[in-house]
């Protein structure tokens, strides 16, 4: 009985709370037009904010503050005071506040509060469904603002490759699979876009490696013919098409030159015990004799919690001290996936003929590694900084590579440009156009190439 009389006076007391404004006169009250006109000042301000923050040109945001001083008028021209006498509508509310709220809440508490009622356990609600649901609200709106980002910033490869992260999330992964080959075109000597659209293409298809996917993998093992990731799918088309033993031994040899820390290595031995077990193939100990290396010595905490501490000049003399270390290991003992990681770092801190002196010794240890030698390429382009001729050095290497993949969008570029500039129009045209052909029509790659087609075609020949 004491539970209700406590429920009573709180019950009252809301009421109260609720009504009481109702009850007032309204001479006081804030005008609903002067309340709208005052949003729309506050926008306008919010707009001149963003001009002077640069997020916003003058030009596009001239329609929108003419808008908006339009509705400014509109509103002003009407006058009328949003407050309404007590018996007119006010009388609906506070009889809403007065009779419906309390009877309301008195049949919602009756069937879901109280104590007669039996509970209601966790176990009955879908969790997982709800954080779904969640995941797919806070998901559309990070793909609708990484979308209207990337209209602004066409050319930002991390926004790309963030999208396409997220629309595979979301389980969009045709469109996450499109959106890895629109990134491929900012860094198409990147293997592991085209590894990522393949993978969507994949997952879109169900688990079954189709056309779309087989294509983004052969232009990843085009690109590095020992990606993992590309050697693992190609393995498994082989196996869906019913040819099981090709597959089977292209995993072997793929689990073979893994480290035994590799991420993929259980997926991979889980394959190769299955279709050994299946093809009735004797395999050994082959998935027993690895075990995984100690792990290098990294970073631990205290040294993150540092890192997240220093300036800026102190980050950055630690990783140059970070990438001094790593470049004095691979003096002692030159491994590729060291001398590759050794490359990048070096063109992140814009040395760029280090970088390509590592990249060069990573094609050493793999000759016939495209990634390498395209890697290589890329940062003698980058150390001639603004220069309009391509060096000697990267068109090498841009020719051998075109020997191997006729189709290298990097290649088809720069070399079109040497010939151009050596007067071999006819050799730049055919060059240009090759890669006009396999370019996105909706892309920056082909409207540049297309430009770049038209002035070489309207330019007389000397």
């Amino acid at each position: 009985m004491m539970l209700w009389i406590i429920a009573a006076l709180v019950l009252i007391g809301a009421v109260v709370i609720l009504a009481w404004p109702l009850l007032r006169t309204n001479s006081r009250g804030i005008s609903r037009h002067d309340g709208g006109i005052e949003v729309y000042r506050q926008q306008l301000t919010e707009l001149d904010r963003d001009i002077a923050d640069g997020l916003m040109t003058a030009g596009d945001a001239e329609p929108l503050q003419l808008e908006i001083k339009r509705r400014i008028l509109k509103m002003a021209s009407q006058g009328q005071k949003s407050g309404v006498p007590i018996g007119g509508r006010n009388i609906v509310a506070i009889l809403g506040v007065l009779v419906l709220i309390p009877i309301g809440s008195i049949a919602i508490y009756a069937e879901l509060g109280s104590p007669d009622q039996p509970s209601k356990p966790l176990a009955s609600r879908d969790i997982e469904a709800e954080k779904r649901a969640l995941t797919g609200v806070q998901g559309a709106d990070l793909v609708a603002r990484l979308i209207e980002a990337l209209k602004a910033q066409p050319d930002n490869l991390e926004g790309w490759v963030l999208l396409a992260g997220t629309l595979s999330q979301m389980e969009r992964y045709r469109e996450a699979a499109e959106t890895f080959m629109k990134a491929s075109i900012l860094s198409p000597r990147d293997a592991g876009l085209y590894v990522g659209a393949g993978e969507n293409y994949y997952f879109n298809a169900n688990g079954i490696v189709d056309d779309d996917a087989e294509r983004a993998f052969t232009s990843a093992l085009s690109l590095d013919p020992e990606n993992p990731g590309a050697r693992y799918y190609l393995a498994l088309r082989d196996a869906q098409k019913g040819e099981l033993k090709t597959a089977l031994d292209r995993w072997i040899i793929l689990y073979e030159e893994s480290p035994a820390e590799a991420p993929f290595m259980g997926i991979l031995a889980r394959r190769i015990s299955e279709t050994a077990e299946e093809t009735g193939t004797d395999i050994g100990e082959l998935l027993t004799a690895k075990q995984p290396a100690k792990p290098a010595p990294g970073p631990d905490r205290d040294d993150l919690e540092a890192a997240a501490n220093m300036s800026a000049e102190e980050r950055q003399q630690m990783i140059v001290s970070m990438v001094s270390g790593l470049a004095e290991r691979m003096a002692e003992t030159p491994e590729y996936d060291g001398l590759m990681r050794l490359g990048q770092a070096y063109g992140t801190l814009e040395e760029y003929d280090k970088s390509a002196t590592a990249y060069e010794e990573a094609g050493k240890l793999k000759p016939q590694d495209n990634a390498a030698m395209a890697a290589e390429a890329f940062a003698h382009i980058q150390a001639a900084g603004a220069s309009p001729t391509p060096p000697a050095t990267a068109i090498d290497l841009y020719r051998k590579l075109l020997a191997t993949n006729p189709d290298f969008p990097q290649a088809l570029w720069y070399v079109g440009v040497a010939e151009m500039q050596a007067g071999n129009r006819q050799e730049a045209l055919t060059l240009w156009q090759r890669l006009q052909s396999i370019a996105p029509k909706d892309g920056p790659l082909y409207v540049t190439v297309t430009r770049a087609i038209n002035s070489l075609s309207a330019a007389p020949e000397n």
